[in-house]
């Protein structure tokens, strides 16, 4: 692995507005002829990856058309549509289930476990507040 794939594969942890660090990466949609940059925390405790409603209007996506999904957690159950889509992450690119919610109300998209930690060996590095995609 030569210095560039290793940039590409190493997130430091980015700071929140109260000064929290998380593991948030960039990740790029494809969707057609276009290509939407945006962000996501890894979350190894969700199933599904869910997105916030403003990335899929940047997606010019009809939420509603996708499959009706109910998702709980912690706070409860929310009603979202799943969509399959191409990501691309630490320059892999694949098709990864997204659910889009009007119900999801929280500060950061989620990358959870389906589609994606089967593709990559995932390090949190706390200490170091590092995240490593290999």
């Amino acid at each position: 692995m030569d210095r560039t794939d290793k940039a590409l594969t190493v997130f430091p942890y980015r700071q929140d507005a109260q000064g929290l660090l998380f593991p948030l990466i960039p990740l790029r949609f494809h969707v057609g002829k276009m290509r939407i940059d945006s962000s996501a925390l890894i979350d190894s405790g969700a199933t599904v990856s869910i997105f916030k409603t403003d990335v899929a209007t940047h997606l010019q996506l009809e939420i509603e058309k996708g499959k009706e999904i109910y998702l709980g957690g912690v706070g409860g159950h929310i009603k979202g549509y799943q969509h399959e889509l191409e990501i691309e992450v630490a320059v892999k690119k694949f098709v990864c289930p997204i659910v889009f919610s009007r119900e999801y109300l929280v500060s950061f998209n989620l990358l959870g476990r389906q589609a994606f930690f089967n593709r990559f060996t995932i390090v949190f590095v706390g200490k170091r507040s590092l995240l490593k995609l290999e």
